[in-house]
């Protein structure tokens, strides 16, 4: 379960729109699926959604509340899809569905590498570190900030060969151990992950999997 979320910008919809959409909605690839709860039968019904997607790995799914509050199930419903929606988009702080549709990383073959790298979490935090394995799905990082699981930043990898830096524009913490962590690619643009494709295939060729 996911920490509580915060307060959703939301423009209201009819009760039409509602009918339309009915407690489930396909979305950019998800299914978003409204199931609002209440402590007791005179409570108020607690935003509560689940995103649910579908690949060669079986169905994912993963739930989502916030604090907020209905008076009936129906206006629970409504701002519950529109939720998903927001944050299927990234419009969420702290939260994001990305990496649901990224390769299973045990799939993927890591590469020992030493490169230098950079992080940024917003102006003015900003670090460096050495990236200690790499995939086309994320890397293993050596850094002195200490960072917490969730936490999403912008990487850049400064690898031999290249003219200017790997950039990945939003990747995720999976996990921290002090100070080595693991992150997971989840947005860059086209051709950086054609760069990435062209840096993983020659590593390839080196024979340096971890």
């Amino acid at each position: 379960m996911v920490q509580p979320c915060g307060t959703l910008d939301y423009s209201p919809q009819t009760p039409e729109d509602l009918g339309q959409m009915g407690d489930r909605l396909e979305y950019q690839g998800y299914m978003i699926e409204s199931v609002p709860r209440q402590a007791g039968p005179w409570e108020p019904w607690q935003l509560h959604i689940i995103i649910a997607f579908e690949d060669h790995r079986g169905v994912q799914r993963r739930e989502f509340h916030s604090d907020l509050f209905y008076p009936i199930e129906q206006d629970a419903d409504l701002h519950g899809i529109a939720y998903g929606q927001r944050l299927i988009d990234g419009k969420v702080d702290g939260l994001s569905v990305a990496d649901m549709k990224m390769t299973d990383r045990r799939a993927t073959p890591r590469f020992r590498v030493r490169f230098r790298a950079t992080l940024t979490l917003g102006i003015p935090l900003e670090g460096a570190g050495v990236i200690l394995d790499l995939s086309v799905g994320g890397c293993r990082m050596e850094s002195p900030i200490r960072l917490k699981t969730a936490v999403h930043l912008e990487l850049r990898i400064y690898a031999p060969g290249l003219e200017w830096p790997l950039i990945i524009e939003e990747a995720r913490v999976q996990w921290a151990n002090r100070q080595i962590f693991g992150l997971a690619f989840l947005h860059m643009r086209e051709s950086e992950r054609q760069r990435l494709d062209q840096l993983i295939i020659g590593l390839q060729e080196l024979g340096v999997a971890a």
